[in-house]
């Protein structure tokens, strides 16, 4: 078993991990302009034929996700396809899309914040995509936890590269954002994104 396997019932039944809908974020989101490279990046996006995960993943989602990370470089830093093995006993390992640390300028994933889970077959709607971002979030709690690390409320989002569903695990509950964000108003995504990350500031 591994990250992917979980359904929201698995979470529940072995580790009593309930999930909810909220809305996660209620302070005015401040926008913020994207980056000329991003926004040329996302327009040669356009004119590629994004027929499979990966294609989006390398055209639409790492665009918006290095922009996060080069404006935030002295906070966190941006991992890809790393393996987090927390608790491989019980399930929680595997790989991960992407990873968000606390760990800037860092080759070695150290305290992981935010999981980057993109949607099983481009459905962002599949419960199975949303419950594998949550398994994800737990065992970075526990990854955390096992290294005396102090961060154990973590965000995660789940996307198929033009939508995008946030969730906040915190204490023994999922909070799955009533609200989705989406690459058509990318200034809103990425002020999301900010308030994200200003969350983990010391």
């Amino acid at each position: 078993m591994s990250y992917k396997n979980f359904r929201f019932s698995d979470l529940k039944e072995q580790f009593g991990i309930s999930q909810k809908t909220a809305k996660l974020f209620n302070e005015p989101i401040a926008l913020i302009k994207p980056s000329d490279f991003l926004i040329t990046s996302l327009e040669n996006a356009r004119e590629m034929p994004l027929t499979t995960e990966k294609a989006v993943s390398e055209a639409i989602v790492l665009p918006v996700l290095r922009e996060v990370r080069n404006r935030n470089k002295e906070v966190i830093e941006l991992f890809s396809g790393e393996n987090l093995d927390a608790e491989r006993s019980k399930g929680l390992n595997g790989e991960c899309d992407f990873i968000f640390a606390k760990s800037p300028g860092s080759i070695e994933l150290t305290a992981p914040l935010i999981d980057v889970c993109e949607a099983k077959k481009g459905d962002i709607d599949n419960p199975r995509s949303l419950s594998q971002n949550a398994a994800q979030l737990l065992g970075a709690r526990i990854f955390n936890q096992k290294r005396n690390i102090p961060y154990t409320n973590l965000y995660g989002v789940c996307t198929n590269g033009y939508e995008w569903i946030f969730l906040y695990l915190k204490d023994d509950t999922v909070y799955i954002d009533k609200d989705r964000y989406n690459l058509s108003n990318l200034p809103q995504l990425l002020g999301v994104w900010q308030i994200i990350i200003n969350t983990y500031l010391d």
